[in-house]
């Protein structure tokens, strides 16, 4: 299992159970941006960091959240929990 963490979300695509996000990575001295989408399935943990039980629904853009995933055989990363350790403030 591995861990991306304090990664801000892209995107959240509830018809397909997708969750993408975006961070900066630095690479043989310069920095570019990765983008990385997440299949969240059934059994996929989603936590709010006082260990409160969300829902896909609850996460929007800008969120900022701790994802441990599976990367299967033919490519796709696979989530098993996610974290969210911060909301964008002011939001409604």
């Amino acid at each position: 299992m591995e861990r991306i963490s304090n990664v801000s979300v892209l995107g959240v695509d509830l018809t397909q159970s997708k969750l993408t996000v975006w961070r900066k990575k630095h690479d043989s001295g310069r920095i570019i941006d990765v983008l990385t989408t997440f299949f969240v399935v059934k059994n996929t943990q989603i936590k709010d960091m006082h260990s409160n039980t969300l829902y896909l629904t609850s996460i929007k853009p800008k969120d900022r959240v701790t994802v441990d995933f599976v990367k299967e055989k033919d490519g796709r990363f696979i989530a098993s929990n996610v974290v969210m350790v911060a909301k964008l403030h002011g939001r409604r």
